[in-house]
């Protein structure tokens, strides 16, 4: 029993540890991110940068390590504490809830990823993969939010419009990201293959279904949130 309790203890000290480093860094970055290089792409007529800076790499990577690590409730709870309080002192608009959303989407992947036991140096190609394919279906998502919120006409064009000039940060986060994983998830696959102990928490079934029902229950507020 005491050791569940201190276990339980060392699983939320963790979540916080987390959530502290996430919302300093992001309001540390934020207005102090350096310029965009001046690199320029041209598609279908339109010309834009070819990276646009923004912060998303920061709770990006702690929502994939919270699910990678603490799993459970905590898949969400970090990333979304996170965009909280820093939103709080930042600022957010009506797209808040798509963006919470996807980052519950990276943690429950980076939960997933855990789960297949895919931490292992063989499976290193398939971590970058699964990273670049989470990257994208935030990105699909959050864009589809814009898209819906009225910034553009609600018409093919305008959603193909809606896409292009989102992939200076599309760019951006798949670069970012990349280089975050490289930073932080390898070094745990490394400290995993040689065996050195990583926190393993165990998830009961009850908020193994939670973890997975919260991301859909952003996803659907995050539309209603559009429509009312």
């Amino acid at each position: 029993m005491i050791k569940n309790v201190l276990k339980y203890n060392n699983r939320l000290m963790l979540a916080i540890f987390l959530i502290a480093i996430g919302s300093i860094i992001r309001i540390l970055l934020h207005n102090n991110l350096p310029g965009s290089p001046s690199i320029y792409i041209t598609i279908f007529g339109i010309t834009q940068p070819m990276f646009m800076l923004d912060l998303f790499f920061v709770v990006a990577i702690i929502s994939l390590v919270s699910g990678i690590i603490l799993g459970g409730y905590y898949t969400f709870i970090v990333p979304i504490s996170i965009m909280i309080i820093t939103d709080l002192l930042i600022g957010n608009n009506w797209i808040a809830l798509f963006t919470w959303s996807g980052f519950a989407i990276l943690g429950l992947i980076g939960y997933i990823l855990k789960k297949k036991e895919t931490l292992t140096k063989k499976y290193v190609p398939r971590i970058f993969g699964i990273g670049i394919g989470s990257i994208l279906l935030y990105d699909i998502w959050t864009n589809f939010g814009t898209w819906l919120g009225g910034w553009y006409n609600h018409t093919w064009e305008g959603l193909t419009l809606c896409y292009i000039k989102a992939l200076p940060f599309m760019f951006w986060h798949l670069l970012s990201t990349t280089i975050a994983i490289s930073l932080v998830i390898l070094p745990i696959v490394y400290l995993k293959d040689h065996k050195v102990n990583i926190p393993d928490f165990k998830i009961q079934p009850l908020e193994r279904k939670i973890t997975i029902a919260a991301p859909a229950i952003l996803i659907i507020m995050a539309l209603i949130g559009l429509i009312v």
